[in-house]
């Protein structure tokens, strides 16, 4: 099944993650409410929310720690919050444990606080 923007609005009415009125309201009072606050909701009931922003945090590592560190690394998995980062070598790895910290709060920035609770350098 390919999903674009109709069949999303459609899955979302249908399964009660938004209604007719939200998505084509076209009042001037009510401030329509945006798609990914239905979406938000939609992922939260399934309970995958989390799962999802673990992998943003995945996908976005080099965004996150910008393009000399990505380099010589590779964000590999998520477990248990802890998120494992596959380095080169060790000296960078050595270099990566002192700036441990600055980089789990550019990951609370992208995916979230509290989702990525450790960042382990392997």
């Amino acid at each position: 099944m390919i999903i674009n923007g109709d069949n999303l609005i459609i899955f979302l009415i249908y399964r009660g993650f938004a209604s007719r009125t939200e998505i084509l309201s076209t009042k001037k009072t009510k401030k329509p409410k945006a798609l990914s606050h239905s979406i938000t909701r939609l992922l939260r009931s399934l309970g995958i929310e989390e799962k999802v922003k673990e992998h943003q945090a995945i996908n976005e590592w080099s965004r996150i720690v910008g393009e000399n560190v990505s380099k010589v690394t590779k964000a590999q998995n998520v477990v248990n919050g802890i998120l494992f980062v596959k380095v080169k070598n060790s000296s960078w790895r050595n270099e990566l444990i002192y700036m441990r910290q600055e980089i789990l709060i550019k990951i609370d920035k992208t995916v979230g606080r509290g989702i990525i609770k450790e960042v382990r350098f392997i």
